[in-house]
């Protein structure tokens, strides 16, 4: 992958995604403008009631993408990355959840990350939860098991967590854009899988980090979260899982007894419900997804 000669100085479109969220929203997106590389950031609002819209004062550099459905992670991200794609000077696409902020100087030590390694196509941050805790930014995956460790030092990933990732604009349009038949999770661990096939380098940069809250979307969803998570383990399987599906099987079957171990009969169906939708993915999931009880 050869960089554009721009690299170092390159324009960063970014994309936050939300749903019901305005605070954490706006201080997401007043920290990305406070960098003169964002010139431009679209935030795509799931289930939009015109709220999150409201929150801004007019800024010519923020423009808005109002889905009428919870779309999910992909469908969503998605939406926002065809808005900077059909802008040709964008170079830089940044990913971010809503519930997360990255310092004006850590945006340029991704973006120089870049332009120094031309083999890259795709970096994210170290993580920092607003606690203290620390997480690399990404993750290793245990083809028998499929548990997922954090890297050891000097380990490669095989994956970027989504949560914010900078891309180059090549990258996306070699390896296309996020597979809409996962609604939340694991979307993240298939596009770095993917980006391996092609031979498109990712990595963490350590000296950039970014602070994220834990996603006050997850206790809306309550239990359906684990309908989401097996789904989209679910599909993962089915593009990656190979000779050991099987282990896959078995760890989600293991998932629906723990969990009426558990007395939660309720999460136990949403397992299943999630397994069963998981195979074949509908395209895109969050229909699907969105009639589950």
């Amino acid at each position: 992958m050869t960089p554009s000669p721009r690299d170092a100085t390159a324009r960063i479109g970014a994309v936050v995604l939300t749903w019901r969220d305005r605070v954490q929203t706006v201080e997401c997106v007043t920290g990305l403008l406070a960098s003169p590389a964002v010139t431009r950031v679209v935030v795509v609002d799931n289930e939009a009631d015109g709220t999150i819209q409201d929150a801004f004062a007019p800024d010519d550099r923020i423009e808005f993408v109002e889905l009428s459905a919870n779309t999910g992670f992909a469908v969503g991200v998605n939406a926002g990355m065809k808005v900077l794609l059909a802008d040709d000077e964008t170079d830089l696409l940044l990913v971010m959840n809503n519930d997360a902020t990255l310092p004006v100087d850590d945006i340029d030590r991704l973006r120089e990350a870049l332009a120094a390694d031309a083999s890259l196509g795709v970096v994210g941050p170290r993580i920092v939860t607003p606690d203290g805790q620390r997480f690399s930014a990404g993750g290793i995956v245990n083809r028998l098991t499929w548990g997922i460790r954090q890297p050891r030092p000097g380990e490669q990933p095989d994956f970027l967590t989504w949560a914010c990732v900078l891309l180059r604009r090549s990258t996306l349009e070699m390896a296309g854009l996020l597979d809409e038949r996962f609604f939340m999770y694991w979307e993240d661990v298939e596009y770095g899988f993917r980006l391996r096939e092609r031979g498109i380098g990712f990595a963490e940069v350590a000296d950039a980090v970014l602070t994220h809250a834990v996603s006050s979307s997850h206790s809306r969803a309550g239990s359906r979260i684990l309908a989401y998570s097996s789904q989209a383990f679910r599909h993962f399987l089915t593009l990656h899982g190979g000779a050991t599906t099987v282990t896959g099987l078995a760890r989600l079957s293991a998932k629906v007894l723990l969990t009426l171990a558990q007395g939660d009969r309720r999460g136990a169906a949403y397992v299943r419900a999630g397994w069963r939708l998981g195979s074949p993915a509908p395209d895109p999931a969050y229909p699907a997804i969105n009639a589950l009880p």
